[in-house]
C-alpha cells in the first residue's frame, strides 16, 4: 500500500504528462549511436576544455585590444595535436621572455594534479586520451604516454593586436614546447619555400 501511495505521489509531483506529436524517429537515434567518436576527437575535447579553464583561472580574458583565442587542433601533416593560445598584446608586452612566461603558466597549471617528476606531462595525457570505459587500453601501442607527450605540442602566440596592425614594434610571437619541456622554444614565422 505504502508503494503504491509513493507511486500515485510521484505521478501527481511530476504534473500532467504532455503528448508528444510523434515518437521519435529510430533514424536518428541509430545515426547517433552508430557515429564513432575516437579517442582523438575525445582527447582533443578534453584538452580544450581544460585548456580553457586554465586561461580562465590566468584571468587571461577578451579586451580592447581583441579575443582571446584557445583551442585544438589536429595537425595531419605531422600527426600532432596543438593545444593552442593566441591572445593580442601591445608592442612593449610582445616579447619572447613574456610568451615563455604564459606558455609556463599555462603548462603548470594543466599538470597540477599530475604526480610531480619527469613522468607528470605522460600521465596526464594518458589520462585526458583515455576512455572512461574500463578495459579501454586493450591494444594502445606501448610507451602510450611517452607517445602523447611526443605528439601533443602547447604553443602560445601573442600576436599584434587590430588596432596596431600598421603600426612600428614587434611582429607576433609565437613559443611551443611538449608538455614535458620546461620552456617553451621560439617559433619562426612561416615563410614561403624558395622558388
Amino acid at each position: 500500500m505504502r508503494v503504491l501511495r509513493a507511486l500515485l505521489l510521484c505521478c501527481l509531483a511530476a504534473g500532467p504528462v504532455m503528448a508528444q506529436d510523434k515518437p521519435v524517429d529510430p533514424a536518428l537515434t541509430g545515426f547517433l549511436s552508430n557515429s564513432p567518436v575516437t579517442l582523438l576527437d575525445w582527447g582533443m575535447l578534453r584538452l580544450e576544455r581544460e585548456m580553457r579553464q586554465a586561461v580562465a583561472a590566468l584571468d587571461l580574458k577578451d579586451g580592447r585590444d581583441g579575443p582571446v583565442k584557445v583551442g585544438t587542433l589536429y595537425r595531419p601533416f605531422d600527426r600532432r595535436v596543438l593545444a593552442y593560445l593566441s591572445l593580442p598584446m601591445t608592442a612593449r608586452e610582445r616579447s619572447l621572455a613574456r610568451c615563455r612566461d604564459l606558455y609556463t603558466m599555462l603548462r603548470d597549471h594543466l599538470l597540477a594534479g599530475a604526480p610531480g617528476g619527469m613522468s607528470a606531462a605522460a600521465w596526464y595525457l594518458q589520462r585526458i586520451f583515455a576512455s572512461d570505459a574500463r578495459g579501454g587500453g586493450n591494444g594502445r601501442p606501448e610507451p602510450f604516454g611517452d607517445m602523447l607527450t611526443n605528439m601533443v605540442l602547447l604553443e602560445v602566440t601573442l600576436r599584434v593586436p587590430e588596432a596596431d596592425a600598421f603600426a612600428a614594434g614587434p611582429p607576433k610571437i609565437t613559443c611551443a614546447g611538449r608538455l614535458d619541456q620546461e620552456e617553451a622554444a621560439e617559433i619562426p614565422p612561416w615563410r614561403p619555400p624558395p622558388g
